[in-house]
């Protein structure tokens, strides 16, 4: 209780805290419903971030809301950047629009801080019903427990559902194949491969030359998915109070992650940025690297040859299984907005609607929300054409999420932590062992009481 007196006579000196000074976070909703009125003129206010594909896209969605909604105004604006982003909504905490973006990273603080509307009594079951149950279950919030993903109140609306798996260069693998008379087949669609079979794989391609340029591989391997699918996990339940990075499963993960890199297979790690990955793998200079449904328009954009997706290989402990990381973005309403019920109607517009679910396919922006629209008409490319059927095997996204018998999905590690300071600075640590001066299992050990003291602390903001 004193840490909450202190946090909140802080916040009395600073412009904005995201800590609750009730002592209780969030707490029941004592905000009253408010019925949408067909007659009544509303404007409102929407902010989310992404590159120009997205902007373009979401600028098309929005002009079609306000024809099927003539009485309400959208004044849309967007960040390009994550981090510029996230600091505009805490500078601007008590003037916030009415409609904007909740990244998976900051939910927890967010929903919280008191500072989002209790979704849930505008929701109908057939709304919620059609929706990935993952897309709902991860803006569930247990104001009681402070946890997320349980309980019965919802906070945010699903953006999308992002699986993340591994794309190849169709077209080149085929003429790599035929011009070197290799002994392999293009991957399967469903049947994973291992992380020896992986490497072994990769090793096939490794050295060879396209015009007089040397391939590497691939131009990198995520870290999360990698510890995912080698049945380890950073903490030891979704509550994220206590380390599990010792583990044998976790270690030897992070070590074959490494490993890609040391042995020639993989571009430095450190420096496999998203961008730079994307120009890597667009100008053929690695065979393999990752994508996610939102980044199908860019990849039709950039890509002159085409491209496949497989799923996520799988590590070689006992009980793993193929596992990606996915991430979301919620749609959430200002709890302060003035003009609750068009928000929450442009909110429930873009997350549910099948007009919205079938424009996301066709822009290349998303994996449709809707399940039965998913797993039929997107999969099977309808509406699309020519390059824009690319990736063909779309199916290993639904499966990733839906999960089978081989494959599944899990959350982003940062996703079940108050901030996500306690994972980047994990990240951080790894820096020798991508490049080969120290062990994971060196570093991790060092590092373990650390990254215990940082989730501990993480956690306490929540007490």
């Amino acid at each position: 209780m004193l840490k909450k007196i202190i946090l909140c006579l802080l916040a009395l000196a600073i412009p904005f805290s995201l800590v609750s000074c009730n002592g209780e976070g969030t707490g029941p909703d004592n905000q009253e419903f408010e019925e949408f009125d067909p007659n009544k003129e509303y404007q409102l206010d929407f902010l989310g971030w992404g590159g120009i594909a997205e902007q373009k896209n979401f600028q098309e969605m929005i002009s079609k809301f306000m024809e099927e909604y003539s009485n309400v105004k959208v004044f849309y604006s967007a960040i390009s950047d994550t981090t510029a982003y996230s600091n505009n909504l805490v500078n601007n905490a008590n003037s916030l629009p009415d409609v904007f973006y909740v990244p998976d990273w900051d939910y927890i603080k967010w929903v919280d801080s008191g500072k989002l509307l209790n979704l849930t009594p505008y929701l109908s079951d057939d709304e919620i019903d059609k929706l990935w149950d993952m897309s709902i279950d991860i803006f569930r919030w247990d104001s009681k427990d402070k946890t997320v993903g349980k309980g019965d109140d919802i906070y945010g609306l699903p953006k999308d559902l992002g699986p993340s798996s591994i794309v190849y260069n169709k077209t080149l693998m085929q003429q790599l194949i035929k011009d070197y008379n290799l002994n392999v087949e293009l991957p399967s669609t469903t049947e994973p491969m291992t992380f020896t079979e992986f490497k072994q794989y990769l090793n096939a391609f490794k050295g060879l030359r396209v015009d007089g340029t040397r391939i590497t591989p691939i131009t990198h391997y995520d870290a999360s998915t990698a510890v995912y699918s080698n049945n380890a996990n950073y903490y030891t339940d979704d509550s994220a109070t206590t380390s599990a990075i010792t583990e044998k499963n976790f270690i030897d993960a992070i070590q074959f992650v490494a490993d890609l890199s040391i042995e020639g297979l993989a571009s430095d790690y450190a420096s496999a940025g998203t961008s730079n990955a994307l120009t890597r793998f667009a100008s053929q200079q690695c065979l393999f690297s990752w994508m996610g449904p939102w980044d199908m328009r860019t990849y039709w954009e950039s890509l002159s040859f085409e491209f496949d997706i497989m799923p996520v290989p799988v590590g070689d402990a006992v009980g793993a299984k193929s596992t990606t990381t996915i991430g979301t973005v919620a749609y959430s309403v200002s709890a302060a907005s003035q003009n609750k019920a068009a928000a929450v109607l442009l909110a429930k517009w873009l997350a549910t609607s099948e007009t919205a679910a079938e424009m996301n396919y066709l822009l290349g922006q998303a994996m449709p929300n809707i399940q039965s629209m998913a797993t039929n008409e997107w999969i099977n490319n309808k509406g699309l054409t020519g390059i824009k059927t690319y990736p063909v095997s779309k199916s290993v996204f639904v499966d990733h999420v839906k999960g089978t018998s081989t494959m599944s999905g899990k959350s982003r590690p940062y996703y079940y932590t108050y901030e996500k300071t306690a994972f980047d600075d994990l990240m951080d640590q790894f820096n020798p062992v991508w490049a080969g001066t120290k062990t994971a299992e060196e570093v991790i050990k060092a590092y373990a009481s650390t990254f215990q003291s940082k989730l501990t602390r993480l956690h306490e903001n929540l007490e």
